[in-house]
């Protein structure tokens, strides 16, 4: 885990989310910079932005990864 995430409950059927900061996310996906940000620009990961953080859960990220196995994805 990511020694500075936050857990937010959102409701009891709900998981918590997680906030990462672009930093986290560097440290998630094996992306160098660049090509992180531009994927974040396109809306292609599984985040929220607000501001300059990014809300995300582990089960978002699993399920994207999942979704996309086997997939090019161009940026």
């Amino acid at each position: 885990m990511i020694d500075n995430e936050k857990s937010l409950k959102l409701e009891e059927n709900h998981e918590p989310l997680v906030v990462y900061t672009q930093k986290d996310l560097l440290r998630i996906f094996p992306f160098k910079r660049t090509k992180l940000q531009q994927l974040l620009n396109a809306g292609a990961l599984p985040v929220v932005k607000v501001g300059r953080t990014y809300l995300s859960s582990d089960e978002m990220i699993s399920r994207w990864l999942l979704e996309n196995a086997g997939r090019t994805i161009y940026y």
